[in-house]
């Protein structure tokens, strides 16, 4: 359309100055007539002066003619110019639109090689697919062949198994048959030695139900009243819970709210090895019959079996609900007992670590005990009961939930297996006569300054069953006489360590030859009592 209008306009503009020249011409052509006219106009007459004012008025309408003429022209120029200036930017945008053009075509060029170059690889990849398809499906054939033979060869590797554990089995049959055999003859011999010299010796004492260790009596105790503290060790970093003496009473074994276990020898009093296996604090502690073995119980609800050959864990026993607060082995050292929170005592089998049995309580468990003899498991419990139970099966044998007014803290048997005695937060300890499952006599402080303050504080007897040690506020002993039932012995620390604290025993036992006996507090301190 703006070209239309600029051929249209530049057309004009050649008629105009066609018509500008003719007029040029004209008019330079009346001014020569007029020029010759006033030549002559003296001589003219009036007719020929008329005639000259009308060239004259006709020359000047040319003259306003060309005037417009220009003025039209000089429109004209302005219109060419603008529409000059919009073709040359018509133009760019046209370059511009081919230049765009352009690039697109190279893009398609470009984008055309590269479908083609896909469509190439394209074809590749599906042979090369195919050539992959052909070699899985030949390794998928010689998977399968492979799996047949695994299968097979699983198969009589089974059977040779089989076989093997079956001779193994045998032989093991055969070894344990000879095993036996040769245990028993060796028990019987060493049972008939040692019935014959306790029937000379103590073919008077009772033992209507079969609890009476008569080994026991085969002892020569030289027990000695202690008189005053012989050291203090700070075993523990806090309370110390619980202390057992080995069988031979060499060494004597702590536990405390560190989670550590710590040996000491007895004669030197110095420190010999730790044990660290819980993870919270070690609550009880205890030798094996053989000195072989240490368990100790926590309140990371486990109990662990030490091998004292080689300090190591032997055996772990979880399965408690709740804090295990008290532990003790049978006297071959193939089984452990366990008393928790959870209310529960768990019979443990020390060869595969297992339960052998798990039985109900009714009350949280505060502290147990086995009889000399083995076969008795005594129970003190928070709800104040004591009860007896059946080392093979866990059967309740007798119980009593009258004989204190609070919760009944320890139960412990005598040398003998005739008697034990508990321990209460009532401050009252009590004699049972196990032959008759009766309560025959209450020993306590007629001042009343025996307190205990522990939940777990256990009162024990002396080797030779005179005398009953029982621990209490202010790392104090306490002795009674057991024939008579009266207080006999009230013992202090004389150690700076111990009397300017507030210190309370948690636990207190004889040495096994009667010479020392040993408390704990809940300070930590480990002290050594003696003559």
């Amino acid at each position: 359309r703006e070209k239309d209008c600029f051929v249209s306009s530049f057309e004009h503009t050649a008629k105009l100055l066609e018509i500008q020249t003719h007029l040029r011409t004209r008019n330079f052509a009346l001014e020569r007539r007029l020029v010759d006219a006033q030549s002559t106009s003296q001589t003219a007459d009036p007719m020929t002066a008329a005639h000259m004012q009308s060239l004259e008025q006709q020359v000047k309408q040319k003259d306003e003619e060309i005037q417009k003429l220009y003025r039209q022209q000089a429109i004209n120029t302005t219109k060419m110019l603008d529409l000059s200036e919009k073709a040359q930017a018509s133009t760019k945008i046209v370059e511009n639109k081919d230049l765009e053009i352009k690039t697109l075509e190279e893009r398609i060029s470009n984008d055309e090689e590269k479908v083609s170059d896909a469509v190439t690889k394209a074809k590749k990849m599906e042979d090369s697919n195919k050539v992959l398809k052909d070699e899985i499906e030949s390794l998928r054939k010689n998977l399968d062949d492979a799996h047949k033979e695994i299968k097979s060869l699983k198969t009589e590797n089974a059977h040779l198994v089989e076989r093997i554990l079956k001779i193994k089995n045998q032989k093991a049959d055969q070894m344990n048959l000879m095993n036996e055999i040769y245990e028993k003859a060796m028990i019987e011999k060493e049972q008939k030695s040692i019935e014959a010299e306790n029937n000379e010796k103590y073919g008077v004492l009772p033992d209507k139900t079969g609890i009476l260790d008569k080994i026991a009596w085969q002892r020569n105790f030289d027990v000695q009243l202690p008189t005053k503290s012989l050291k203090v060790i700070q075993a523990h970093k806090g309370q110390a819970s619980s202390i057992a003496f080995d069988k031979r009473g060499k060494t004597v074994a702590s536990c405390g709210i560190d989670s550590a276990v710590r040996l000491y020898d007895v004669k030197t009093q110095k420190h010999i090895e730790t044990l660290r296996g819980h993870s919270k604090s070690v609550l009880d502690v205890e030798y094996s019959l053989n000195d072989k073995l240490l368990i100790s119980a926590g309140n990371d609800m486990k109990a662990i079996v030490w091998s004292l050959d080689t300090s190591r864990i032997a055996v772990g026993l979880t399965g408690h609900k709740n804090k295990v607060c008290a532990c003790a082995f049978s006297n071959d050292s193939k089984k452990a007992y366990t008393g928790s929170y959870d209310r529960t005592i768990r019979i443990w089998d020390l060869t595969t670590g297992a339960t052998r049995e798990k039985v109900s309580c009714g009350s949280a468990i505060n502290y147990l005990g086995v009889c000399a003899g083995g076969n008795i498991v005594g129970t003190a419990h928070m709800d104040r009961s004591v009860k007896l139970w059946s080392a093979r099966d866990g059967k309740e044998v007798a119980s009593w939930d009258d004989i204190h007014s609070r919760q009944a803290t320890s139960v412990e048997f005598s040398e003998d297996g005739i008697y034990a005695i508990t321990a209460s937060r009532d401050n009252t300890l009590r004699l049972i006569d196990i032959r008759t499952y009766n309560s025959i006599k209450v020993f306590k402080d007629p001042k009343g300054n025996y307190r205990n303050m522990h939940n777990w504080n256990n009162a024990s007897f002396s080797p030779d069953g005179k005398y009953i040690v029982a621990g209490s506020r202010e790392s104090e002993l306490f002795f009674w006489n057991v024939k008579t039932g009266k207080l006999v012995k009230r013992l202090e620390s004389d150690s700076s360590a111990v009397t300017n604290s507030s210190s309370n025993t948690t636990c207190s036992r004889w040495s096994p030859n009667g010479h020392h006996v040993v408390s704990c507090d809940n300070d930590g301190c480990l002290i050594f009592w003696g003559p």
